[in-house]
């Protein structure tokens, strides 16, 4: 998946395997030092994940005779097809690789940019991180309590519910106070659907901009999920004793797709489940309690008055949710909400407006 911005690098951080799938996420640069001639995935790209990590021999390119070599997340996509990954279970982030043979480049680089070695045994270079709860930096006059308050604001989520890991490279810099310079925060990824923010930081200095870096940080907030108590077999109604409701630290694309006791309940499952099992959308489903063509009572409260009228339902639908209803032999359709087998509750908006 293409991401706009000049750097991707980074490890995503996950905490419910169950609901994502690995990542791979290219670096935007690396350095060769003559010891290989061939470039590996793991040479080139943050893996994460058992599906991921298996893949990181994998030979992507040759290093050739040229003094950088450029590889396309286009191109890494192609090898990876031609080895039959499965993009249901792996994820591939990031925008283009380049490999330079000369390793003077590197030196002059900023920390947070600094390139990795590709080939021969040069050390681990996994960036160690420390996490922090939001709680403890929200106050703070910091540049990293400046992130932090950011991060609240964007997630739509309180200091005690977020988790936030930076990596220990960046430690002096967050420290730095906001009271002597002004910094400009701006995201370069979407932050309610991804698990890695890449964040711009720029320093302004006498009203003019200045320095320019990026920062990678892994936030986790915590939600309220609902889990299965027990086995579920398909099509068995979900009663309440049979979901438990459990605290989660889970990523912002995690969060997204999560669902809460009360999504659950009275649903059906559309596979068995087992116990422990969190649910997803995709693993349930609503009880078919009208079929289209089924004669529906269809009350309407006026006031302290109940009107009740027959209507013909033009669409299938269970608990709660909507369908659209055709009086008699009345052209315009209507709405209203199902509340039971057979039974419905007009809904008052028109049938263009209804969700």
């Amino acid at each position: 998946m293409k991401r706009d911005g000049l750097w991707t690098a980074g490890i995503v951080l996950m905490t419910v395997p169950c609901l994502m799938a690995d990542t791979i996420t290219l670096r935007s640069s690396a350095i060769n030092t003559g010891d290989s001639s061939t470039i590996k995935l793991a040479e080139i790209a943050e893996l994460d994940g058992p599906e991921a990590e298996a893949l990181g021999d994998l030979v992507i390119s040759e290093c050739g005779d040229r003094t950088e070599t450029r590889i396309t997340i286009r191109e890494v996509r192609q090898r990876l097809d031609a080895m039959g990954v499965h993009w249901g279970r792996v994820n591939l982030n990031g925008r283009e690789v380049v490999v330079r043979n000369d390793i003077t480049t590197a030196n002059n680089a900023p920390t947070a940019m600094k390139s990795i070695r590709v080939g021969g045994t040069s050390e681990k270079t996994e960036a160690r991180s420390v996490a922090s709860v939001a709680s403890a930096e929200s106050s703070s006059r910091t540049l990293r309590g400046a992130v932090t308050r950011f991060l609240i604001k964007t997630l739509g989520t309180t200091p005690d519910s977020l988790k936030i890991t930076f990596d220990t490279a960046d430690q002096a810099w967050l420290n730095e106070s906001i009271d002597e310079s002004r910094y400009q925060i701006s995201a370069m990824s979407d932050l309610l659907f991804t698990d890695r923010l890449d964040l711009e930081i720029r320093r302004w200095t006498e009203g003019r901009p200045g320095e320019r870096r990026l920062l990678k940080v892994k936030p986790l907030i915590r939600c309220t999920i609902a889990e299965a108590a027990v086995g579920l077999s398909r099509h068995e109604q979900i009663k309440a004793e049979q979901v438990n409701s459990v605290e989660a630290w889970l990523t912002p694309s995690q969060r997204s797709i999560r669902l809460e006791p009360i999504d659950v309940i009275g649903r059906v499952p559309v596979a068995p489940l087992k116990a422990g099992t969190m649910f997803r959308a995709r693993d349930i489903r609503a009880v078919q309690l009208i079929d289209r063509g089924d004669q529906v009572i269809v009350r309407c409260l006026v006031g302290g008055a109940a009107i009740s009228l027959k209507a013909k339902a033009e669409s299938s639908g269970g608990l709660g949710e909507s369908i659209e209803l055709r009086r008699g032999r009345e052209r315009e359709t209507f709405t209203a909400v199902i509340t039971g087998p057979g039974q419905a509750i007009i809904d008052l908006k028109p049938a263009n407006q209804a969700s």
